[in-house]
């Protein structure tokens, strides 16, 4: 604690915070160049990080109500936010989840909590972890649709989804690979939580889901009971009168807190500044477009604001969280060049998000240091190309086209025909080569000789914790853990209190704000962007993007 913490805690009772977790929890605030109107603001996954270290370092918050209903988040941003309510315990905190309905994501973070309590009609859908593959080819044969896309490298699977009915073998090896860690990883850590035998944790998600009473006998859960009720078990938990602040009011505390170092830190060295930058979506050359799951991380956005962060004298290191499954091979390199510039004066550390993999994990590559959750998908370092042949699609639909041409390979890339077996092999050439240069930058920034490289490569996927062992990321952690790791890089002293400044760009104007019209037109406009831009890119380090893991 500082003096600004001493003086703003002595005008406080608070002694506990209550946390509501549900639907979307964003990497990133979006942004509109109008103030959104009616609108409920979302907590970000730095929201509730700086929450957390809130209350963990204020002797006066005994604890916090964490209430926990149908999260759409992946593993790691769930694992990230149950190692801080255990960080949270460590540090003596009284930590009470109400599970109001979930599954393996929801549940994974309440085993975290000293206690766990449902509903009495709630269901706990504990049943294990699946990953759903879709494939389109038969889809696409009944409209007259022919993908010619090909991937570099066994693993690399992103154009299966188009070319085949179902999975390769080696594409199946991945998964499998992929499913077995992450389960044993969330056995290992309902274990640890709940302490329960791990072998008895795995029969107790075969015999999943449960009703509430069920879920009680089974010690997955510590009581049923109404929301109305947990106030006074959590005063039973703390021994005392219990004062409670909401988190959103909370945080606004914090703000507050944090805009008067931001003054002060100004005029004197005493608060050093750490940027925080988080973005997501696939990369695309040009401007970032759209939002929520269509939205696109360009590359001359994202170029631009790192320029505009590093050029602040008072930012002493930079943080860049990355939720990507990649997109274009251009543009994901012109981003890690502009981190290998800026590193060279700057500290920057790479925080993965869910899932930060192919050119998400090219991006990295420009960092100091890259730092992973134990359950991030990366990896996936391969090419893919092609394109899709609609000659079919045009002869059902009576549309005719002519071309006058000069060259060769002027219609290499038309979607009126396949390739040629000359357009082919120049095709595979040009993917060999920018593979190649994928894997030479993967040997050269992980310090690792070509040969190796080249085996974890080969666009196979990856969790955190494999991509660890293999040498492709520096730490396990989340956001603290790179903020920590900035801090070193930095010369900042461990106890030494920082600045977090977020850095972000308006996305333009949203007039699904204004009129609910907009919301389809906006996302319809969006959507058919990204396509386009990923259309104009012929090379692609994409991840298999179809597949979902729950």
């Amino acid at each position: 604690m500082d003096f600004i913490d001493t003086l703003f805690g002595s005008l406080s009772k608070v002694n506990f915070v209550e946390i509501d977790l549900s639907g979307e929890i964003p990497e990133e605030e979006e942004k509109s160049l109008l103030p959104t109107i009616g609108a409920k603001k979302k907590f970000t996954l730095w929201d509730i990080e700086k929450i957390l270290t809130g209350i963990e370092n204020n002797p006066k918050i005994l604890g916090a109500i964490v209430k926990l209903s149908e999260l759409r988040v992946g593993f790691a941003r769930a694992n990230l936010i149950r190692q801080r309510l255990l960080d949270l315990r460590a540090r003596g905190k009284k930590i009470i989840v109400n599970l109001q309905s979930g599954g393996n994501i929801e549940y994974l973070i309440a085993s975290s909590a000293d206690a766990i309590y449902v509903a009495p009609w709630s269901m706990l859908n504990l049943i294990g972890i699946k990953a759903e593959v879709t494939f389109y080819k038969d889809a696409l044969d009944k409209i007259g649709v022919l993908a010619h896309m090909k991937g570099f490298g066994e693993y690399k699977s992103a154009s299966e989804a188009f070319t085949r009915d179902s999975m390769s073998e080696p594409h199946r090896e991945m998964i499998n690979s992929i499913i077995g860690d992450l389960e044993d990883q969330l056995e290992e850590f309902i274990s640890e939580g709940r302490g329960i035998n791990i072998k008895e944790v795995k029969s107790l998600i075969d015999q999943g889901p449960y009703l509430a009473d069920r879920a009680y006998e089974a010690s997955l859960i510590d009581g049923v009971l109404y929301e109305g009720d947990l106030e006074e078990r959590a005063c039973e938990l703390i021994g005392t009168k219990l004062h409670l602040i909401k988190a959103g009011n909370f945080l606004r505390r914090l703000n507050i807190k944090d805009k008067i170092r931001l003054v002060l830190g100004k005029f004197s060295s005493r608060y050093p500044a750490i940027a925080v930058i988080a973005d997501s979506g696939m990369i695309t050359l040009g401007r970032s477009r759209g939002s929520g799951p269509f939205k696109s991380l360009g590359s001359d956005s994202l170029i631009r604001l790192l320029e505009r962060v590093s050029s602040d004298r008072n930012v002493k290191a930079i943080v860049l969280r990355v939720l990507s499954p990649g997109g274009s091979a251009v543009a994901s390199d012109l981003i890690c060049k502009k981190l290998e510039q800026i590193s060279q004066k700057t500290p920057v550390v790479i925080s993965m998000s869910d899932v930060a993999a192919s050119g998400g994990y090219l991006i990295s590559l420009g960092a100091q240091k890259v730092v992973a959750d134990s359950m991030s998908i990366t990896g996936s370092i391969g090419i893919v190309s092609g394109k899709f042949d609609l000659s079919g699609l045009y002869s059902k639909l009576g549309i005719k086209k002519e071309f006058v041409i000069k060259g060769k390979k002027a219609l290499m890339f038309s979607s009126s025909k396949g390739f040629s077996k000359d357009e082919e092999r120049k095709l595979l050439e040009i993917m060999e080569f920018y593979y190649g240069e994928f894997v030479r930058k993967v040997s050269l920034s992980r310090n690792m000789e070509l040969s190796k490289a080249e085996e974890v490569s080969k666009g196979r996927v990856w969790t955190g914790k494999q991509a660890k062992e293999r040498g492709l990321i520096d730490e396990l952690g989340g956001i603290n853990t790179a903020v920590k790791i900035s801090k070193k890089l930095a010369g900042i002293f461990e106890d030494q209190h920082c600045i977090l400044k977020f850095y972000s760009e308006p996305s333009g104007l949203q007039l699904s704000s204004l009129f609910k019209a907009g919301v389809f037109l906006n996302t319809f406009s969006d959507m058919m962007d990204n396509l386009y831009s990923m259309e104009r890119e012929k090379i692609l380090t994409l991840m298999p993007f179809n597949i979902d893991f729950k």
